[in-house]
């Protein structure tokens, strides 16, 4: 994964400059996964981090002139692009778009494990089994059960030690047993399904629970938030069905061209393509800073991100070749555009999943 590579690259320059005096060996507990962000240049290529400030304050550098040497050394790898200080001491960096594809590439061939990495090696977490969330007392009870479910995955999957409780284990939210009493959440559940409701709740902010008892009852007429992530899965798990059918190459564009994606990083040239590999990249990243904040309503937003980024593609490069004027006709762009649709199928279900939720696809 780019995000991984990038964290490499970075450790090591670390490490060569307090080897070299320039840095004091406590550097280098200072951490660095997880703390890419996009560009500010708006470019989806670029990813910017701020821990040169953090490391600055150790001394002797200012973060200015740390962030310029630091990019010095990471110009001379091969598949970052550009590399410079910005702004009072962030460092940005700019990666080849082989790079994004080939980390495509690897996303499609790691599946629902595409989220994962080791941000929060050395951490602790508690996986909780999915709640029942028809049996909740309270919308803030379905609320808080669910968030604390997902946190444990979140920070599992982001390489946290984690200990995995039992049913018996899981615990309440301390709300009193409401007997007799229907549960509120219940006829949510019946009118609109437990996934439906399951979403919802993910996507939540914390305090913001008690608005679900007004806008997720029946009779109310609301969008379903999860219905985009859904079809965007869907349509992008169909194409390639839909590839396999017509016979398609769906072999990996990059193949005797070096590490793969390499070709597809030169194929997939139109800003829709571009913003959704830049997009997919941070997913991890993404999963593990949800985690670590303790917010799991970031990481369905960001799903809502990919979906419309998927949207904008099938409009602007669709891959099939009943996709209008857009079409492609040359088979190593299908292939790539193949390639950056099982990457936005797999992302999709994998940051579903760690919402207990399953990934529809069509018949």
């Amino acid at each position: 994964m780019i995000t991984a590579d990038l964290d490499r690259e970075l450790a090591m320059s670390v490490t060569a400059l307090i080897a070299g005096g320039s840095l004091p060996a406590s550097a280098s507990r200072v951490p660095i996964a997880g703390t890419w962000r996009p560009g500010a240049d708006g470019n989806p290529a670029s990813y910017a981090t701020a821990v040169t400030f953090e490391i600055g304050q150790l001394g002797p550098v200012a973060p200015v002139l740390l962030a310029a040497e630091l990019a010095e050394r990471l110009r001379a790898v091969p598949w970052i692009k550009a590399a410079s200080p910005s702004g009072d001491g962030y460092l940005t960096v700019t990666v080849t778009p082989q790079a994004q594809a080939a980390s495509a590439a690897w996303m499609v061939k790691a599946g629902l494990t595409c989220a994962g990495s080791a941000i929060l090696d050395g951490a602790t977490a508690s996986v909780r089994p999915w709640p029942d969330l028809a049996a909740a007392a309270s919308w803030q009870q379905a609320w808080q059960e669910q968030a604390d479910a997902m946190i444990g995955r979140l920070a599992q999957a982001a390489g946290a030690s984690a200990r995995v409780l039992s049913e018996g284990e899981r615990g309440s939210s301390g709300e009193p047993s409401i007997g007799s009493t229907r549960p509120p959440v219940l006829a949510a559940v019946q009118y609109f399904g437990p996934d439906s409701v399951r979403y919802r709740l993910a996507r939540m902010m914390p305090g913001d629970a008690a608005r679900l008892s007004r806008i997720a009852r029946p009779g109310v007429r609301t969008a379903d938030p999860l219905y985009p992530v859904q079809h965007a899965h869907a349509a992008a798990a169909s194409t390639l069905r839909w590839a396999a059918e017509l016979h398609l190459d769906t072999a990996d564009p990059g193949e005797g061209a070096g590490d793969p994606g390499e070709r597809a990083g030169a194929l997939l040239s139109s800003p829709a393509e571009r913003a959704m590999l830049g997009l997919l990249s941070f997913l991890p990243v993404r999963v593990a800073a949800a985690a670590r904040r303790a917010r799991p309503d970031e990481l369905p937003r960001y799903l809502e991100q990919v979906s419309a980024a998927w949207l904008a593609c099938q409009q602007a490069a669709p891959a099939l070749p009943f996709g209008g004027r857009a079409a492609a006709t040359d088979a190593h762009v299908v292939s790539a555009r193949l390639l950056l649709a099982g990457a936005v199928a797999a992302a999709l279900a994998a940051g579903l999943a760690l919402a207990g939720i399953s990934a529809q696809v069509r018949e």
